[in-house]
């Protein structure tokens, strides 16, 4: 479980979920923190924002795009000579692009939303467990999206890349049970972020969606979530 010992490394940190899941965390932990994100001005403040609920929190940042797997390369290997190996993974980073009916899927688009949905979070995944393995400890969130749970019209691109993660996630969680490495799915549905063209106040508050991702990091060893489902209220498509 997480504490003030935990090194923890959050992508997609510069906005949204993932800065609300740092500055969650940084509010009740002084651990350390390896966060990235695609916004450089964005990114600063996410940092700034944590020195100021948590002075005492390490951190280290980088800003790339993660659908670059050699910045991902360099990001684990630099974080991890800065903080030393990391426990606790959230890959977070990802997005719906561009909504279109499957006849019409431009392929650029698909190859992208793959390698940022799918992809890019394998190479985290496989960055940080050869030391989780070793140590027999650990925890692998993978935010990953309602989407996998149901079909919806529009969203063929962005459901192939997600439930293509999803099928990765759920073998990861088997094949590493033994080593005690702990595996969690976080399934949102409509969160009120940045990402949306329109703002959706009926949508759940990304505060809301990372008070319950930090319940699923602060329990007891003894047990593990393996799936967690949120979904505002409002929505009914599934």
């Amino acid at each position: 479980m997480i504490s003030n010992q935990s090194k923890v490394m959050i992508t997609g940190a510069s906005d949204g979920l993932g800065k609300a899941l740092t500055l969650a965390i940084a509010s009740k932990y002084s651990c350390s923190l390896a966060i990235c994100g695609r916004n450089e001005a964005k990114l600063k403040e996410t940092v700034r924002a944590v020195h100021t609920v948590n002075p005492c929190v390490k951190v280290f940042a980088a800003c790339f795009d993660v659908t670059d797997d050699e910045c991902c390369y360099a990001f684990i290997r630099n974080a991890q000579e800065a903080l030393g190996d990391i426990d606790i993974l959230i890959n977070n980073a990802g997005a719906n692009i561009k909504k279109d009916l499957v006849e019409n899927i431009d392929l650029n688009d698909l190859r992208y939303m793959l390698n940022l949905n799918c992809v890019s979070p394998l190479i985290f995944i496989q960055g940080v467990l050869p030391h989780m393995k070793e140590v027999g400890d650990g925890h692998i969130i993978n935010i990953l999206s309602s989407v996998c749970k149901h079909s919806i019209e529009n969203s063929g691109a962005y459901s192939a890349s997600k439930h293509a993660m999803d099928i990765l996630h759920q073998i990861l969680l088997k094949e590493v049970r033994e080593s005690h490495i702990k595996v969690t799915g976080i399934y949102p549905g409509g969160i009120n972020t940045n990402f949306r063209t329109n703002v959706r106040e009926d949508y759940m508050h990304p505060k809301t969606v990372a008070n319950a991702i930090l319940a699923v990091l602060e329990c007891e060893d003894d047990a593990v979530v393996h799936e967690l489902v949120l979904r505002p209220f409002v929505e009914n498509n599934f």
